[in-house]
C-alpha cells in the first residue's frame, strides 16, 4: 500500500476510471480535485519510472522493492531532501561547481526555516518573500541574494518536473532574480602593457601571477579553472598551427557545447614555457595548478579552489607593487579582452563566440559563421 497525502469522500472517487471526482461546484473543491487528480498522475508515472529502472537491473523483484523505492523517492517532495539528491547527483556526474552552489543556498534555506521541515508545496509567494527579506537583513548584497533565489528557482522547478509540486502555479513572480549592473571590471591597455612588462627578480610568485593573467588575457579571457584542468591532451596540431582546443568547465556537461579553439600565437607559447621552467608540471598538465597527481573528485575541486585563492592574492600584490590603482583580479584578464577587442571594432557576435559564451542565442547564430581564420585575426589585436 502506498498512501497519499490526500483525503476523500466515497462519493469524490471514480474507481473505475481511478480519479478523483468533482461532487460541489465551489472553486475551492475543485481546484482541490484537480491537484488530487495531477498529483496522482505525477506518482503514477514515478512508479513506472521505478519498474523500468527495476527491470532494467535485470534481477527480480518484487512489490515490496517498488514501494520502498517509491517511498524514498516520495520524500524529495521536501526542499532539503530534495536538494540533498541534487547535490548528490551533480557530486557524481563531477559538476562541483553547481553542487557547491546549491549546498551554500540549502545552507541559507535551513537557517531561514529553522525547525520547519518544509515541502515544495509549502513554498509560496509569502515565503519566498519572506526568505528574500531574511537574506538582505543577514546583510548580503542584492545580487548574493539573488544568486541564492536563482538557485533556489532552479532546484523547484526541477523538483516541479519531477512531480514533487502538486500545483502549476509558480511562487517565483513575487521575487526579483534579476543581476543588478556593476562596475565594470575592464582595465586600459597601458594597465595591460604595465604587467605584461613587469619584472620581480625577488618573487617567483608574482612572476607566476602575471604569467598566469598574461596567459588568460592572450587565451580570450579563459578562466582559472579552464586553466587549470587543461593537459597536453588539450594541443592539437592542425593546419594553420598548433591549438588549444577545449570545452569551458562550467557548460561542458551540458549537450551540444561547442569546443573553443585557439591559436597558439609565439606568445601563449612562450608564457606556456615559461611556466613550466619556473614550476615544473605534475602528469601531463600544460599548467602548473595542480600541484599533485592523486587529486581526484571533491578533492581535485577544494584544492584548485585553494590555489585559485592564493592567485588572486598575489594579483593583489602584483598590483600594489606596480603601484595600479585598481584591484587586479583573474576576471579582470577577461572583461578587459573583451573591451579591448570592442575597442578595436571587432564585431559583438565574434566576441561572444571568444568568450565560450554557447548559451547565447546570438552567438549560437553565427557559431558556424567564423572559421579559425576570422577569429585569428580578430585575436591579433591582443
Amino acid at each position: 500500500v502506498i498512501f497519499t497525502p490526500y483525503r476523500l469522500l466515497p462519493e469524490e472517487f471514480d474507481a473505475a476510471r481511478q480519479k478523483a471526482v468533482v461532487t460541489s461546484r465551489r472553486k475551492t473543491h475543485t481546484a482541490f480535485i484537480r491537484d488530487v487528480n495531477v498529483f496522482l498522475e505525477n506518482q503514477r508515472l514515478e512508479i513506472g519510472r521505478i519498474l523500468s529502472e527495476l527491470e532494467c537491473e535485470g534481477r527480480p523483484f518484487t512489490v515490496r522493492d517498488v514501494t520502498s523505492a517509491y517511498r524514498q523517492r516520495y520524500n524529495n517532495r521536501y526542499v532539503h531532501t530534495f536538494f540533498r539528491r541534487q547535490i548528490e547527483d551533480l557530486c557524481k556526474e563531477g559538476a562541483l561547481g553547481t553542487a557547491n552552489k546549491y549546498k551554500a543556498t540549502l545552507v541559507a534555506f535551513e537557517k531561514f526555516a529553522g525547525s520547519r521541515r518544509v515541502d515544495f508545496d509549502s513554498v509560496d509567494e509569502n515565503m519566498l518573500l519572506d526568505f528574500e527579506r531574511y537574506l538582505r537583513q543577514i546583510p548580503l548584497s542584492p545580487n548574493t541574494v539573488t544568486f541564492y533565489l536563482s538557485n533556489f528557482r532552479a532546484v523547484y522547478n526541477k523538483a516541479q518536473k519531477r512531480g514533487y509540486v502538486t500545483h502549476g502555479k509558480s511562487p517565483f513572480r513575487a521575487v526579483s532574480v534579476h543581476i543588478e549592473k556593476t562596475r565594470k571590471l575592464a582595465v586600459s591597455a597601458e594597465v595591460i602593457r604595465r604587467v605584461a612588462a613587469s619584472e620581480f627578480p625577488d618573487s617567483h610568485k608574482l612572476n607566476c601571477a602575471r604569467d598566469m593573467f598574461m596567459f588568460s588575457f592572450y587565451t580570450r579571457g579563459m578562466s582559472f579553472v579552464d586553466m587549470a584542468y587543461l593537459t597536453t591532451n588539450h594541443v592539437q596540431r592542425l593546419a594553420d598551427g598548433n591549438y588549444i582546443v577545449y570545452k569551458r568547465n562550467k557548460i561542458k556537461h551540458q549537450k551540444n557545447v561547442t569546443a573553443i579553439r585557439i591559436h597558439i600565437t609565439p606568445e601563449i607559447q612562450g608564457l606556456i614555457e615559461r611556466l613550466k621552467s619556473a614550476s615544473p608540471t605534475v602528469d601531463n598538465y600544460l599548467l602548473p595548478i595542480i600541484t599533485s597527481s592523486g587529486y581526484t573528485g571533491e578533492k581535485l575541486y577544494n584544492h584548485i579552489r585553494s590555489r585559485y585563492a592564493k592567485y588572486q592574492k598575489y594579483l593583489k600584490s602584483l598590483a600594489e607593487e606596480l603601484g595600479i590603482d585598481y584591484h587586479l583580479t583573474s576576471y579582470v584578464s577577461r572583461h578587459t579582452m573583451a573591451m579591448t577587442l570592442q575597442y578595436n571594432k571587432i564585431p559583438r557576435e565574434i566576441i561572444s563566440q571568444m568568450l565560450g559564451h554557447a548559451d547565447l542565442e546570438t552567438t549560437n547564430t553565427y557559431l558556424d559563421s567564423f572559421d579559425n581564420k576570422v577569429i585569428n585575426e580578430a585575436a591579433k589585436v591582443l
